[in-house]
């Protein structure tokens, strides 16, 4: 991309600290740079790399019937649901009702966007929407963009405030986002690690 924009080699191999015959080497394919070597590129152009790491959702205003329509960039890290237990008279689990989520995009960088979803309910019967397509029953609202640490405030904080009805939930997600953004390789603070030696 950088080639095709104009930029020489060597133009490269200073915008990657690297020398000319290393980027003449990436151009024939004989040598992979590295993620380190490689950032300044990727800052520049990751986001058309990336382009088609993408999800839409919408909100419904049940009242009204005014539909909006987002289209977020970014790798989904992170979704869950959180269900309503339906029972039925003897105590007995019927199905599980996913009625809230929570859904984590990285874009780039330290950056991550959140995406609080709730169940679409008619505004008469109260009856949840049903569809094939399951992005479709939900209603969301996009959030602000936050750094993982800010994150892990965020949802640490939503599991106290927000989860009252979902006592497992509430006790798992601050487990459950640190595992997510470990699994990314974003260093998350206040982990105990033990490294191994190879």
């Amino acid at each position: 991309m950088a080639l095709n924009d104009g930029w020489t080699q060597l133009e490269i191999a200073d915008k990657c600290r690297t020398q000319q015959s290393i980027v003449s080497a990436w151009k024939r394919g004989s040598k992979q740079g590295t993620e380190e070597q490689l950032l300044p590129l990727l800052n520049i152009y990751g986001h058309k790399l990336r382009r088609n790491a993408y999800k839409v959702y919408w909100s419904l205003n049940t009242e009204t019937l005014e539909k909006t329509f987002y289209r977020v960039e970014g790798k989904v890290i992170f979704a869950q649901a959180f269900c309503d237990p339906r029972r039925d008279k003897s105590g007995k689990l019927v199905k599980k009702i996913p009625e809230y989520k929570l859904v984590v995009h990285h874009q780039g960088a330290d950056q991550y966007l959140v995406v609080h979803q709730s169940r679409i309910k008619f505004t008469n019967s109260k009856q949840e929407i049903e569809n094939q397509v399951e992005d479709a029953i939900w209603s969301s609202k996009i959030l602000e963009t936050l750094t993982s640490n800010d994150l892990i405030r965020f949802v640490d904080n939503y599991a106290v405030e927000s989860l009252n009805n979902y006592p497992s939930d509430a006790q798992t997600l601050p487990f459950l986002i640190r595992q997510a953004l470990i699994h990314h390789g974003v260093p998350v603070e206040g982990v105990i690690e033990y490294p191994a030696a190879w």
